[in-house]
Order: C-alpha cells, then sequence, then structure tokens
C-alpha cells in the first residue's frame, strides 16, 4: 500500500486548516502535526507557510491556465461549454484550498492572477464597445459567477453553473445597450 508524500500530506492539513481559520493564525507547527510529519520534513519542501501557499497557488493557475488555454471559446466567450465544464469540474475538486485562498487571506493576489488568465484568453469582436471594457465585463461576470460558487461550498451542480457562465458572453442584448441611437 502507498502511501501519501509529504507534499500532499501538507496541502490536505494545510487546506483542512483554511477552513478552521484565517491564515495569519495558522502555524507550521499546526500544519506539520495536521499532516503527521515533522518540522524538518515540511522544511524540506518549503521555506515557510508563504512559501507553501505559493506553490500551491502557482500549481491552481497553471492547471487553469492550462483548461483555458485548451478550450478557447469562440468570438467573446472565454471558454467553449465543454472548456468551461473541465474548467468547473477541476475548481469543484480543489474547492475548499479555493476557498481557502481566495476568502482566508492566504493570497491576496490569487483572485487577480486568475483574472488575468481569463482575460488573456477572452476574445471580443467590436462592435461600438472598447475592446477593454468589453473584455472586463465578460470576465467580470465569469469571476462574479464562480466565486459565488466558492463562497457557496459548490452547492450548486456543475451543470446548473456551466450555463451561467456562458450568458456571459457579449450577446446581441448587451450590444443593444450600447447602440441605443
Amino acid at each position: 500500500m502507498k502511501t501519501e508524500s509529504a507534499p500532499a500530506k501538507i496541502k490536505i492539513a494545510f487546506t483542512q486548516l483554511m477552513q478552521q481559520n484565517t491564515f495569519d493564525k495558522i502555524t507550521v507547527a499546526a500544519i506539520v502535526k495536521a499532516a503527521g510529519i515533522n518540522r524538518g520534513t515540511f522544511y524540506l519542501h518549503y521555506e515557510d507557510k508563504y512559501a507553501l501557499v505559493e506553490i500551491l497557488a502557482a500549481d491552481l493557475l497553471s492547471a487553469i491556465q492550462q483548461i483555458v488555454h485548451d478550450n478557447p471559446g469562440s468570438q467573446s466567450e472565454i471558454l467553449t461549454p465543454t472548456g468551461t465544464h473541465s474548467l468547473l469540474t477541476y475548481l469543484y475538486g480543489e474547492r475548499q484550498l479555493l476557498r481557502g485562498l481566495l476568502f482566508s487571506g492566504a493570497d491576496l493576489q490569487f483572485q487577480y492572477k486568475l483574472k488575468l488568465i481569463l482575460l488573456e484568453n477572452v476574445q471580443v469582436k467590436l462592435h461600438g464597445l472598447p475592446e477593454i471594457y468589453a473584455k472586463e465585463m465578460i470576465v467580470a461576470h465569469f469571476m462574479s459567477v464562480i466565486l459565488l460558487w466558492l463562497q457557496r461550498d459548490c452547492q450548486e451542480p456543475i451543470d446548473q453553473i456551466a450555463p451561467l457562465l456562458q450568458t456571459g458572453t457579449m450577446s446581441d442584448d448587451w450590444h443593444a445597450l450600447y447602440h441605443h441611437n
């Protein structure tokens, strides 16, 4: 029987601790106790709890970026419907860690970094609306739905959330708001 690696144990322990405490209240001592490892093992992998957060956040963002890159949406979409489902499935699987990073003060830049990934991948065909604002509107909608879903601990099923993300595209209704002569 294969045992979990130390980094996997640390990730699980840290994720659990973030559900109970804010980041500033979590100590390396608490992490190693919850992980069932010694401090030396922790320090073999991470310089401190800040390095742990940096690595965990980078891993999440890298996986998200790969999903977004592999499933680019068409005009005025961030992702294809399949890509949206893949992203939500990934987020659901990592929801506890994401909730900790986003809402416990662990990584104050995580939300901004996620937004940048989405902004880089949205394509907008201009119809009189400045591209920078069109992109921001699409990404803001996408982010607000995801953040609310995560805040609610992913209570709604993925198949219910996915269509909400697709409605944030620049539809004719959105264009009508800016072309009412």
